[in-house]
């Protein structure tokens, strides 16, 4: 606090002149003890607040120990009673123990003629432990022994029954075998009656065979001597044929078809029209001449089943034995007949006499071969004739009659 006699002898005191300004002066003053009391306020703020704070920490020291004090206290009086009790508890044991002194006194003089006795029945303790001992191990071992007759009295079980099944199926065998046997004996009895019989037929057998040996050996002579007449010279058209090796024959040679007692035969190489037929004459035979439907239905599948076998030939059609060279629309067959009206079978659109880019000559389409089909037995299949150049090289069937055997 600022004492208020010290203002005016501060006042009073400066150098300056009393009358001169003294309303400054006094807000300067006022200023100055404002400030102060702020000052002031806030130091005694501050030593409140410290004081609280101290106050609070003592409090709780003063708590702490307190607690502690009580604590001490407590535990004094537990372990008091503690000692209390002990030694009510030690009075209690003294006198126990004064009275198994006394008991332990009563006993040593009873002892001595206990002794004697008590030695004795160590002895028979030990002799019966001994003996129990040996009774035990006679015991184990009758135990084991025990085990043992039991197992061995199972297994005997277990065989006893198996001798019982084995002597029951033994007896069924038995008896089975004994029907087998009598069956056996009465088949034995029927073998030696059918041996007695086979004997008779072999010694037959045996009589027929040598007649058989004797009669073969006459038809190999014999066909010794007819293989050499068919062997011979006379007779090599035949044996074109035969087969020398199986003696098969056929009404046509080999690689010819027969159909209607004619023999048909399709090339596997290429030729003009003409050197085909020459070919074919050659051969013995002359171009496939088309009689009827069953003709044009063979040769058509004649030509369908060999582009079928041969996909690697590049084959477009097969002469037949007609042509119009003579007369252009007037078709004739090689064996000088004009096509019969109900067997015509010219593919559609044909014939057209069409005029190949190739052909120098241009006389048209003259001679007549078979195209294959694309399937058997669809609609118009038998169709296939068509009208081409002579000169192109084509396929050829050949006929000749088959060979009369009658």
């Amino acid at each position: 606090m600022i004492d208020l006699e010290e203002i005016p002898v501060s006042l009073s005191s400066g150098g300056e002149d009393p009358g001169k300004e003294p309303a400054e002066s006094v807000t300067e003053v006022e200023d100055e003890i404002g400030k102060r009391e702020a000052q002031n306020n806030c130091v005694t703020r501050l030593r409140s607040s410290l004081q609280v704070v101290l106050i609070v920490i003592l409090g709780v020291l003063l708590c702490g120990v307190a607690g502690a004090l009580i604590a001490q206290l407590n535990k004094q009086q537990s372990l008091t009673a503690e000692l209390q009790h002990m030694a009510h508890n030690t009075k209690k044991l003294q006198m126990k123990i004064t009275e198994l002194q006394q008991l332990l006194n009563s006993t040593h003089q009873n002892f001595t003629p206990l002794g004697s006795e008590c030695g004795q029945l160590k002895l028979l303790v030990n002799t019966t432990r001994y003996n129990l001992t040996l009774l035990s191990a006679e015991n184990t071992q009758l135990g084991l022994l025990l085990k043992n007759i039991s197992q061995e009295k199972s297994q005997l079980q277990v065989l006893n029954k198996e001798l019982n099944t084995a002597l029951n199926s033994t007896s069924e065998y038995c008896d089975l075998v004994e029907d087998e046997n009598r069956k056996l004996n009465l088949l034995l009895n029927e073998s030696l009656d059918i041996i007695t019989m086979v004997s008779a037929e072999s010694k037959q057998l045996r009589l027929h065979l040598n007649k058989e040996q004797q009669t073969s050996k006459q038809l190999e002579a014999e066909n010794k001597h007819q293989r050499s007449i068919l062997l011979s010279d006379r007779l090599s058209f035949l044996w074109r044929f035969c087969d020398k090796d199986t003696l098969q024959c056929s009404r046509c040679l080999p690689g010819w078809v027969e159909h209607a007692s004619r023999c048909f035969f399709l090339s596997q190489e290429t030729e003009k029209w003409e050197k085909a037929r020459k070919i074919c004459l050659d051969l013995g035979g002359d171009l496939a001449v088309v009689l009827n439907a069953k003709d044009q239905a063979f040769l058509t599948n004649m030509t369908f089943q060999f582009k079928q076998q041969h996909p690697e030939v590049l084959f477009h059609s097969a002469w037949i034995g007609l042509q119009d060279m003579v007369k252009e629309g007037t078709h004739i067959w090689v064996n000088g007949n004009r096509i019969h009206r109900n067997v015509i079978y010219w593919k559609p659109m044909e014939p057209n006499n069409a005029m190949a880019s190739w052909d120098t000559s241009q006389a048209g389409q003259d001679c007549v071969a078979i195209v294959p089909p694309s399937k058997i037995g669809e609609k118009n299949w038998l169709k296939s004739w068509d009208d081409i150049v002579c000169g192109g090289k084509r396929h050829f069937l050949c006929e000749t009659m088959a060979l009369n055997l009658t």
